[in-house]
């Protein structure tokens, strides 16, 4: 039955795509959501503050829309990279938060160095984007050093989710298995574990040796496909942006680079980039509206809150690699849930939020239409905020 059950998923895989992206969205509802209950419920515990939890958390939501590999040693490697793009990029920026000119310069230059590299694959846009949220989460929350110290360690729970989540509860088609195999394989191995120990480290160093020189030729091979051009487009709208952003709001300049940064990643024509600033624009309008909406009307209720952003974490995962307005929308009420939630005045901030994103735009716009060449028959890739 699980044999006939997993030929007619792949099946229906093939035939119909949404399936797979259902699958990635769930993994990502899923991984998230365990992995802030998990770090929530330990930092109360620890009479610690909750926002403790959010480098986790993020890191939870958005790394497995990267995770594409199938091979184990692949996917493990991906996970690797990612997570360690998103906790060096956080503690550099705890470390700079109170010197604005190296955070500028770091910001700019992880700008560059993702729309750089984010051709090389989902693993490099991946590493790419976290880097930027991760910088953006560490510049606002300026944690002390003990603090940053707490976020890192608690940190930890998030790969060790996702690999469950990932591997285990939502694996990739290729790597499922009955899960009696599964016990099984299991049980000979504890069995043999103590003659085997030293021969599975063996095996596993090989292995991580083989994989890292494979990755590293691969990275080599393709180097032509850096995209310098965009990448310097993009720094200097986030240059700009940054500029512009500080006149409205010096915690919320973020938000105006982030949105530059996401309209050049995956373009590369002005005529893409208007469709993808038009679409952000009409996502960042509604979601805000709807997030005060919601948060005016249900404020008080706490777990009507927590079913409404796991369904907005589900929404982006699910729709923003196909259907980016959408996808944006719901990233944009997700952010307006949990400040409202926090305490803040949601109308003020969601007018923030549409002022700083306008602006990101409008630049990524100008310097798309003087800068970019024409070619609407240009491909498009996918892009996450």
């Amino acid at each position: 039955m699980i044999a006939s059950y997993a030929r007619a998923l792949a099946q229906a895989l093939a035939i119909n795509p949404e399936l797979s992206r259902l699958r990635h969205a769930t993994q990502s509802t899923l991984a998230c959501l365990l992995t802030a209950a998990l770090a929530i419920a330990w930092l109360v515990e620890h009479h610690a503050a909750i926002t403790l939890a959010s480098l986790a958390a993020l890191f939870s939501m958005i790394s497995p829309l990267f995770l594409r590999d199938r091979r184990l040693s692949s996917w493990l490697i991906s996970l690797a990279a990612l997570y360690l793009c998103t906790c060096i990029c956080f503690a550099i920026s705890c470390f700079v938060a109170s010197h604005p000119t190296a955070r500028g310069v770091l910001l700019l230059l992880i700008v560059f160095t993702g729309m750089l590299c984010h051709s090389l694959g989902p693993r490099a846009t991946g590493c790419a984007l976290l880097a930027l949220v991760s910088f953006y989460l560490g510049l606002y929350i300026h944690p002390s050093r003990d603090q940053t110290v707490e976020m890192l360690a608690v940190s930890i729970l998030a790969p060790v989710v996702v690999t469950i989540v990932g591997r285990v509860l939502l694996p990739p088609h290729a790597a499922r298995m009955p899960w009696f195999a599964i016990s099984d394989a299991v049980s000979r191995f504890v069995a043999s574990a103590p003659a085997r120990y030293s021969q599975l480290m063996r095996h596993a160093a090989s292995l991580c040796k083989r994989r890292l020189q494979d990755e590293l030729a691969a990275i080599s091979r393709h180097r032509h496909h850096l995209a310098w051009r965009l990448a310097t487009l993009a720094t200097l709208a986030a240059l700009l942006a940054l500029l512009a952003g500080e006149e409205l709001s010096s915690e919320r300049s973020m938000w105006a680079v982030i949105s530059t940064f996401v309209v050049f990643l995956g373009t590369s024509s002005r005529e893409g980039t208007l469709v993808r600033v038009a679409k952000r624009l009409a996502g960042t309008l509604a979601g805000a509206a709807a997030s005060v909406l919601v948060v005016t009307t249900l404020n008080n209720d706490l777990w009507v809150l927590v079913a409404l952003m796991a369904m907005s974490v589900f929404g982006w995962a699910y729709f923003i690699l196909h259907a980016y307005a959408r996808g944006v929308f719901f990233i944009t009420m997700l952010v307006g849930l949990v400040y409202g939630r926090l305490g803040f005045d949601i109308v003020p901030l969601a007018q923030l939020r549409i002022e700083e994103v306008v602006v990101g735009c409008l630049i990524a716009l100008v310097l798309a239409t003087l800068l970019m060449p024409s070619s609407a028959a240009r491909q498009e890739g996918p892009v996450l905020e």
